[in-house]
């Protein structure tokens, strides 16, 4: 349906298009990041031949300061800690080759984004396990545990724990007792921790503050049991593909001090490395400082207009949503189209196929996202156009609507 929708989507000269909500792109900023990279688009002939395949030294070097001007202020970074891969795709595909075998589980916060059920699953047969977590509790550990044992029961140890900071498709933040609840978890029972943080210079609410597993790695895993695996154990991926609008620069990145990962990545990233032409221009484009202010208060800004807009429409239809500080994404509830009954995953199913092909607004279901229960839906409000974001609310409410009168 999406690469039906693409061919006819809506503009102001087209406003009956679809209209595509189920990307998980940012486009809003995308002009910025063109123009700096055109103004560092040189490079020496140096970058014509081989180079470090875990990145060149200019680029890592670059991140780190990146890392440091922005969500992991206050944290000393380490660039020979650093890899550069070919997306975050490619570093989560390189990462579990080396630290889980066929079989093995992967408990994942749910909802969780659903391509992470191919990246994981496809090369290293690894069992992505969605575990449900009650937001309002501080310690995760009393339901990591009962996943964890039911998984074992199943036959699929669990290796890991893996969970999106902010997250995709909810925009929402965990907490830092949060995040040293699941640390913690994972450092007492010997399994490798992993913070996807891809969204974590896209917080534009600015109440809010991101808080990094490397700013825990720096304090409170000092107090935690088992903290002396903490090197070894814990891991944080992001990225260019979504905080700077280039999903097609195939640029992601991990950061661990696993001695002996790092190692095995010297080897095998040679499969997944990017480009050193590029590699050089992004690391002059990260070292100017002022462009790269100057690209994140814009980007959140825009992010921040973007969400406004959905959202007052939202309002305004009467339709509930999770609030979301940060990335791309609405959670948002549909259930109303039941007409009151519970639901099924087969009526989810029919109110996404009325939104999408009767109304002609395309969103994620929550079922591709392992959600708890059916009627929930992922917005992604920064690949379309801006002006068609009422629109979209429009179509969303009208679809609604519709199915309550058919289930009455």
């Amino acid at each position: 349906m999406f690469f039906e929708a693409q061919s006819d989507l809506w503009s102001p000269d087209n406003p009956d298009g679809y209209i595509a909500l189920a990307v998980a792109e940012n486009r809003l900023t995308t002009e910025l990041v063109q123009q700096g990279l055109q103004a560092h688009g040189g490079f020496p002939a140096a970058m014509l031949y081989y180079q470090d395949m875990r990145g060149i030294p200019e680029l890592r070097q670059a991140i780190a300061g990146m890392l440091q001007d922005s969500f992991m202020q206050g944290v000393q970074i380490d660039p020979q800690h650093l890899s550069v891969l070919a997306g975050v795709g490619a570093v989560l595909d390189l990462l579990f080759q080396c630290i889980a075998e066929p079989g093995d589980g992967v408990l994942i916060p749910a909802p969780y984004y659903p391509a992470f059920d191919n990246d994981l699953r496809v090369r290293n047969q690894v069992t992505t396990l969605p575990v449900h977590l009650d937001s309002q509790q501080q310690d995760f550990a009393a339901a990591l545990d009962a996943a964890a044992e039911a998984a074992a029961a199943a036959g699929h140890p669990v290796s890991a724990l893996m969970f999106t900071h902010p997250s995709n498709p909810q925009g929402t933040l965990f907490s830092r007792q949060q995040l040293a609840s699941m640390m913690q978890w994972c450092l007492r029972r010997k399994v490798h921790c992993i913070s996807d943080e891809v969204y974590a210079n896209s917080v534009f609410d600015e109440s809010q503050q991101f808080v990094s597993a490397a700013h825990l790695l720096q304090q409170e895993v000092r107090s935690m049991e088992g903290s002396q695996h903490a090197g070894e154990l814990v891991h944080i991926v992001f990225g260019f593909s979504k905080d700077f609008c280039a999903s097609g620069l195939r640029v992601g990145c991990l950061l661990t001090k696993n001695t002996g990962l790092n190692k095995a990545l010297d080897n095998i990233s040679y499969f997944n490395s990017t480009p050193c032409p590029l590699q050089w221009s992004l690391s002059q484009l990260l070292s100017d400082k002022q462009w790269l202010q100057h690209y994140l208060q814009e980007n959140r800004r825009r992010l921040r207009e973007a969400y406004a807009s959905v959202t007052s429409g939202l309002d305004a239809a009467g339709i509930p949503y999770t609030a979301a500080p940060a990335g791309m994404f609405l959670w948002v509830d549909l259930r109303a189209a039941f007409g009151g009954q519970p639901g099924s995953w087969e009526d989810e199913a029919a109110l996404w196929r009325c939104m999408a092909q009767q109304h002609r607004v395309v969103l994620t279901p929550g079922a591709a996202c392992h959600a708890a229960e059916p009627g929930w839906f992922r917005v992604c409000y920064a690949w379309t156009s801006p002006g068609s974001l009422p629109a979209a609310v429009s179509r969303i409410a009208a679809a609604v609507k519709q199915m309550q009168g058919s289930a009455s």
